[in-house]
């Protein structure tokens, strides 16, 4: 196919380019790079951009057979197509183990407690206040900002105007849809392989050919926490380089050998015939 040109976009692990191909349409390349700290910490390995890619189309394909709505079309090379969204500033977080900043929130809460009902969270997808846990109050139409790594009674950071409630209501709603019908397909393909999906990240637009809003940007190793056979220790997935005190030569290449197997496992993902 004829190579992109124009960059719409490029963030702390992918490139968005407009597809040469379709307007409606872009390439995301997955870069080399890691981060931590919202991108106060970076290093990159050879290879990350291309496991990361594989396993999104994967996860995307799975979606699809599964009817999850997405902006998934197909791979092409070491990139994906997808249609353009109008994304939501939102990181939309689904949690079935208890871990991570969940823990410094409610800290009366033992680490690995497992919610019967997957918990939804938002996240006000802001690096400069280090994402923001986001709580809407429709009764007081307020939005609440806490800080994500303070316990909520002492963590309040701001309250602004919700603006349209219908709107608002309408959005959260439709973001908590398809976040429980996300975590469910994906949890179960990794159950498959006896491992657990502990949580996962996903992040949302609205489609610019319709108004619909549908899953979009990636789903790769950084954007959920993995447990083989549940056990926190054997965990393969991006917490492992945030958890890094120095990024040696061997950390880096330990680092490496999971992005690879994940992508790999992911490509074992059973898509079933019909839904």
């Amino acid at each position: 196919m004829a190579e992109p040109k124009e960059l719409l976009a490029e963030g702390k692990t992918k490139k968005i380019w407009r597809d040469p191909l379709a307007t409606a349409n872009v390439l995301i390349e997955s870069k080399d790079d890691v981060t931590a700290g919202d991108g106060a910490r970076r290093e990159q390995f050879k290879g990350k951009g291309a496991y990361s890619n594989y396993t999104a189309v994967k996860c995307f394909e799975l979606l699809s057979v599964h009817g999850v709505p997405n902006h998934f079309i197909g791979r092409v090379g070491q990139m994906f197509r997808a249609r353009e969204l109008r994304m939501i500033p939102i990181e939309v977080v689904t949690r079935r183990i208890a871990t991570g900043s969940y823990l410094k929130r409610h800290p009366d809460t033992e680490e690995g407690e497992r919610f019967e009902q997957p918990i939804v969270e938002f996240f006000d997808k802001n690096d400069s206040r280090h994402d923001p846990l986001i709580i809407y109050d429709f009764v007081s139409r307020r939005v609440l900002l806490f800080d994500a790594k303070k316990p909520l009674a002492e963590g309040l950071l701001e309250e602004l105007p919700m603006g349209s409630r219908d709107e608002v209501m309408f959005f959260t709603k439709r973001l908590v849809e398809l976040a429980e019908r996300t975590f469910p397909v994906l949890e179960e393909a990794w159950a498959d392989q006896q491992v657990v999906l502990v949580d996962l990240k996903i992040e949302c637009g609205y489609d610019v050919t319709n108004g619909k809003i549908i899953v979009g940007d990636v789903i790769t190793n950084d954007e959920w926490r993995i447990w083989p056979g549940g056990e926190k220790k054997r965990q393969l997935d991006k917490q492992v380089f945030r958890e890094m005190r120095e990024a040696t030569v061997e950390e880096m290449a330990a680092l490496k050998a999971n992005y690879m197997k994940v992508a790999e496992m992911t490509g074992r993902f059973r898509l079933p015939k019909k839904v």
